[in-house]
């Protein structure tokens, strides 16, 4: 489900790249994306892309190479295991379609910008569909990545013919260069946290979700590889001095109530869950949008209500704020009745 991104010849030394890979890969990542065409690459681009090809070779990646013509003709493809080329510059439809039938590898097709005819013309020449992917482009200048709402346009020609579809979200540690402005399919994702635009990528259809920049820091991806399927996983940053009975409640795993509030999601375990007496703390403080709250004994029979706030409310001393998950938002929005939601606790 999660991939990573390297690149040869631009900010980091091949010694980074291949300890990169070795760490990625204790995480469990399993999809490596690489591009073999890049025009700010410098001298050395050529030998550390093989030695890069290599390593992911020996590691068992997943490897997606973006590659023109120029350079296919220039790599030995027999002695790297690369399982699919995404064809920039200089390759036709039929060349790729005559790919899919004479090498092992699949081809991977550009998802923003591949049509349903392309897909037809493409099974004319011979094409083998069940050899190819879709993966989206990403868009280095902030203010050019794609809306939401072409992304959902573009991903549906690909689900019509089975054809699994990838994007990209940007790192906020290792941005890559020239621009370092981040590497999102969606402009909306450019400054959100790796966890959240992954997560929201799925809930609209991907199936793979690949870090653009390189290079993600460690927190990204133990952040990424901690994603359950079924579970929403929302950042939060707690406040200080909450009790042992809070922290049980925050770190389990909660159900939206099938009938939440206009103003709120509910939990619908937590009255149920919690284990001791909740006394009243940070119950002055306000209660923003996104605030996460636990009603305290003072509120009778209501104390263990667990909430995320979907409207800013005034303070109640009855509620105690444990803390804040704004960096969730996106998440938080969709969030429907009966989903499952925990949080994934972020350090200072």
């Amino acid at each position: 489900m999660i991939g990573i991104s390297v690149y040869a010849g631009m900010d980091n030394s091949i010694e980074e790249i291949v300890e990169y890979l070795n760490k990625a890969r204790s995480f469990g990542v399993q999809t490596l994306f690489t591009s073999a065409h890049i025009p700010e690459t410098d001298e050395n681009f050529l030998e550390d892309l093989k030695i890069l090809l290599e390593e992911s070779s020996k590691l068992g990646f997943t490897t997606i190479i973006d590659i023109s013509k120029n350079y296919f003709e220039k790599l030995d493809m027999g002695r790297y295991k690369i399982d699919y080329l995404r064809l920039d510059y200089g390759f036709t439809l039929e060349e790729a379609a005559k790919m899919t039938n004479e090498y092992d590898f699949g081809i991977t097709v550009n998802a923003t910008t591949f049509t349903s005819e392309d897909i037809e013309n493409f099974i004319k020449f011979g094409g083998n569909v069940e050899k190819i992917n879709a993966c989206h482009n990403f868009y280095p200048r902030k203010g050019t990545g794609i809306s939401e709402e072409l992304f959902i346009e573009r991903n549906k020609i690909f689900q019509r013919y089975g054809i699994k579809t990838m994007a990209f979200i940007p790192s906020r540690d290792g941005r890559r260069g020239p621009v370092y402005e981040g590497l999102p399919t969606l402009e909306k994702h450019r400054d959100v946290l790796p966890m959240v635009s992954a997560q929201h990528l799925f809930k609209l259809g991907v199936d793979f979700v690949v870090i653009g920049d390189a290079i993600a820091s460690d927190e990204e991806l133990e952040s990424l590889t901690t994603l359950e399927k079924g579970v929403n996983v929302i950042p939060i940053k707690l406040n200080d001095n909450l009790s042992k009975v809070e922290l049980e409640l925050l770190n389990s795993i909660h159900t939206n109530r099938m009938d939440p509030g206009e103003y709120a999601i509910r939990s619908q375990e937590s009255r149920l869950i919690k284990n001791g007496e909740i006394v009243p703390k940070n119950n002055r403080l306000p209660r923003n949008k996104y605030s996460v709250t636990i009603d305290n004994k003072e509120y009778k029979r209501y104390e263990g209500e667990f909430q995320i706030l979907k409207k800013e409310l005034p303070a109640d001393e009855r509620v105690n704020v444990v803390g804040d998950s704004g960096a969730g938002s996106i998440l938080i929005d969709l969030l429907e009745p009966g989903e499952k939601f925990k949080f994934y606790i972020m350090e200072d």
